[in-house]
């Protein structure tokens, strides 16, 4: 009776485990923010290779006492670059990494019952990890632990998932069936606009249709969106789920919990060091004019299109904040380039940075227009700072989302980037007459994005539902 009392003292105890890159590391290191603060013990366990690049990672531990942080190896030797997401890597870290998951998770378990060290973590109640990646739910099917999946992009995308395996299962004659049945096809192209569809029988489609599937084994979904955004497509992604909790914007969610302190958290747990020094510039700028401009912490370009963009940039007259990442060029050193044809840190026209505190910088009252990626963080930060956008989506999801800002929140343009004439003429045209009627649109997607964080919203009501249930798990594992 005694130790059931001490077990019942004990925290409930998530482990969080994210995949690789910075799109998807941040969302989740914010619910993790968000989910210690209410009360639970929180592990977040990251790569060997990821933590060591964590930026300000001891600011975190000390405003987040409930959070911990771990790292597990990714079977990569610590000097290998990392910058390819092919299939052969993707695949190969997966196998890697799931033993050393499995380890770490029993060597919880083996502390705590053995008290092999001091004061160590309570036992694990649930996992939360990165849908793109199926080795967590093996585990932790193996040991008998629930886990939710989380999926970083839109409810469309996870569809179009679904899709494409019935297409796969069943018959491709029934290709343009299984289409049209699905919500929201109206957004997208002739086919599903996320996918090639002549390849559906190439490995990485094949594998990331099983890694998507295999979510459903979860105990619930955390979903990267929210509720009004994508009310047609829902209620079908629920049917596939015991649960779904809807919870974005996650960043704007802890920001509104933290009050002051947003400001100093906002780069925390960054895989780079964000350049400051670029606000300083923006206080100098006029109100609106500057156009931001980022690819993400992905997206490759050749040396040829990035000059493209350069001189699109100076050409176009409005000042720009451009991030050029040291790894963004596919065919030369970046070092080389910078100091040939381009300046980090200010210049006549704009200012260039390896990396920036973006969500600062979209908050800023110089900032009129992104031009982005259109990957699914950007966009949401830039609907909640209330800034239009300029789409040039490169794989992936980042095709829906572009359909959503252009065709359905009609709140940005999609960029014909084929030489640096047109895109001069993109930036002109959008930050001149355009700018203004996509602003008064993106103000109303907006409040529908505040509404969902405030007391009483979708995504407030989500968060406080999976605390909820995370607690009924510890109980009935008592």
């Amino acid at each position: 009776m005694e130790m059931r009392m001490v077990d019942e003292e004990q925290q409930p105890h998530v482990v969080i485990l994210p995949h690789l890159t910075q799109g998807h590391i941040k969302p989740l290191l914010c619910l993790a923010q968000l989910l210690s603060q209410s009360g639970l013990y929180i592990t977040f366990v990251n790569a060997h290779h990821n933590h060591k690049r964590f930026a300000n990672l001891q600011a975190l531990s000390t405003h987040f006492p409930n959070l911990h942080f771990d790292s597990i190896s990714d079977g990569l030797p610590d000097d290998h670059p990392r910058s390819r997401l092919d299939f052969d890597y993707i695949s190969g870290i997966s196998e890697a990494t799931k033993p050393h998951f499995k380890e770490l998770l029993l060597s919880y378990r083996r502390n705590y019952v053995d008290h092999s060290v001091f004061r160590p973590p309570p036992p694990v109640t649930c996992i939360i990890a990165d849908g793109v990646v199926s080795f967590p739910i093996d585990v932790a099917e193996e040991l008998g632990i629930p886990i939710f999946s989380f999926c970083a992009y839109t409810a469309r995308y996870l569809l179009e998932y679904f899709t494409i395996a019935k297409i796969i299962q069943k018959d491709n004659d029934k290709k343009d069936e299984l289409i049209n049945a699905m919500p929201g096809v109206d957004l997208g192209h002739e086919d599903l606009p996320g996918f090639d569809m002549e390849n559906l029988d190439h490995p990485r489609v094949q594998l990331r249709v099983r890694e998507t599937l295999a979510m459903k084994r979860a105990s619930g979904l955390i979903l990267n969106t929210i509720d009004e955004f994508e009310a047609s497509c829902l209620p079908h992604t629920k049917s596939h789920f015991p649960k779904v909790y809807t919870v974005a914007p996650l960043h704007a969610l802890l920001n509104s919990r933290l009050g002051d302190r947003s400001q100093v958290m906002a780069s925390d747990g960054s895989l780079w060091n964000a350049d400051k020094n670029c606000m300083t510039w923006l206080d100098s700028q006029p109100l609106r004019s500057v156009l931001y401009v980022s690819f993400g912490s992905v997206v490759k370009i050749s040396h040829s299109h990035l000059v493209e963009f350069l001189h699109a940039l100076v050409e176009s007259g409005h000042p720009f904040l451009w991030v050029i990442r040291p790894d963004v060029l596919l065919d030369k050193d970046m070092d080389s380039v910078i100091r040939k044809e381009f300046q980090v840190g200010p210049t006549r026209k704009g200012y260039i940075v390896d990396w920036a505190p973006q969500e600062q910088v979209l908050a800023h009252n110089a900032v009129g227009g992104f031009l982005t990626h259109s990957g699914w963080n950007s966009i949401m930060e830039s609907i909640v700072a209330r800034v239009p956008v300029i789409c040039w989506p490169q794989f992936g999801d980042q095709f829906v989302n572009k359909e959503y800002i252009v065709k359905l929140w009609k709140i940005g343009v999609e960029l014909d980037a084929r030489d640096g004439s047109t895109i001069e003429a993109t930036i002109k045209t959008f930050m001149g007459y355009q700018r203004d009627e996509f602003r008064m649109s993106v103000d109303k997607i907006a409040e529908l994005a505040q509404d969902s964080i405030s007391q009483g919203g979708s995504s407030y009501y989500n968060l406080e539902m999976l605390v909820k249930d995370i607690k009924k798990m510890k109980m009935y594992n008592l």
